[in-house]
C-alpha cells in the first residue's frame, strides 16, 4: 500500500543527498513530489532518476536564501498540483570548519541564513497554504550537532544554526497547532552522503574515531532516514507534533 497516495510534497534541496533519497521515497510511496534546488541540471537528473519516466515528480530552480524565489516556489508548486501537504526543509549549508577567530563573519551568515532564514521562509510560505487547507505536515532537517558539540570538527555557525532549526520547529508547532498543522524535525548523524565519504576518504583515522563512538558502529544508511521521514509524514504521526527525532546510531547516548 502505498501509504502517501494522495498527497503533495514539497522538498528542498533535493537534487542530492539525503533530499533526493527523501524525495525517492516519497515518490515510491504515492506522494506526488514537487523537489527544488539552486542548480538547474541536476534537478533535471534527480527528476527523472526519482520518477524512472512515470509521472508524479516535478522541479523548482529556487534559492532558499531569496524571499522572492520562495514566494514563488509555492505559489508554483501549488498551481501545478493544487494543494501542499507536506513540507521537507532539508536544503542546507554545510559548516565552515575553521576556528571561530578564523571565522569570517561573511562566512558566518552565509550557513544562517540558508540554514535558518531559508528555513524561515519555506515555513512560512508553506504555512501559509497550510493554514487554508486547514492541514499540513512539516518535517525540518535539524542536525545531532544542534544538540552536541562533535569532536573533530571546528564549531560554529553550523551548530548553532541547527540548533536553531529545533527551537523554530517548537514554536511553529505551538503556532499552527489550531490549523491541524504539524510541525517536527529529524536530527540526523553521520550518514553516507557524498560529502561524508569524501572526507572519511581523506581521513581514514578520523573516521575510525568517528565509527568508535557509535554504538551501531556504523554510519547511516540514507533510505534509513528517508524511511524515517515517509513515516512522519503519514497519519501515524498526525498527534505528535514540536518533535525532534535523533537517528545517530546511538552517537549521541554517550
Amino acid at each position: 500500500m502505498a501509504v502517501l497516495s494522495g498527497k503533495t510534497a514539497l522538498i528542498t534541496g533535493a537534487g542530492t543527498g539525503i533530499g533526493f533519497e527523501i524525495a525517492k521515497k516519497f515518490h515510491e510511496q504515492g506522494a506526488k513530489v514537487v523537489i527544488c534546488g539552486r542548480r538547474e541540471e541536476v534537478l533535471k537528473e534527480a527528476s527523472k532518476q526519482i520518477s524512472s519516466g512515470s509521472d508524479g515528480v516535478l522541479w523548482f530552480k529556487a534559492d532558499i536564501c531569496d524571499e522572492e524565489q520562495v514566494i514563488k516556489l509555492v505559489k508554483d508548486s501549488v498551481k501545478a498540483t493544487g494543494r501542499l501537504d507536506i513540507l521537507v526543509n532539508n536544503a542546507a549549508h554545510m559548516r565552515v570548519d575553521k576556528p571561530p577567530e578564523d571565522t569570517s563573519l561573511g562566512e558566518w551568515k552565509k550557513v544562517l541564513d540558508t540554514n535558518i532564514n531559508g528555513v524561515f521562509l519555506c515555513c512560512r510560505e508553506a504555512g501559509k497554504v497550510m493554514i487554508q487547507q486547514s492541514s499540513g505536515k512539516i518535517i525540518n532537517i535539524a542536525s545531532m550537532s544542534g544538540f552536541i558539540v562533535n569532536k573533530y570538527f571546528h564549531v560554529g555557525s553550523y551548530e548553532v544554526s541547527k540548533a536553531a532549526v529545533a527551537m523554530l520547529t517548537k514554536a511553529f508547532a505551538v503556532e499552527w497547532a489550531p490549523y491541524n498543522i504539524t510541525v517536527n524535525a529529524i536530527a540526523p548523524g553521520f550518514y553516507e552522503t557524498e560529502p561524508n565519504k569524501n572526507f572519511f576518504a581523506r581521513e581514514p583515522e578520523i573516521h575510525q574515531k568517528i565509527l568508535d563512538m557509535i554504538p551501531l558502529s556504523r554510519t547511516g544508511n540514507l533510505n534509513e532516514l528517508a524511511s524515517l521521514a515517509v513515516m512522519m509524514a503519514t497519519d501515524a504521526c498526525n498527534y505528535m507534533t514540536g518533535t525532534t527525532i535523533t537517528i545517530d546510531g546511538g552517537y549521541t547516548l554517550w
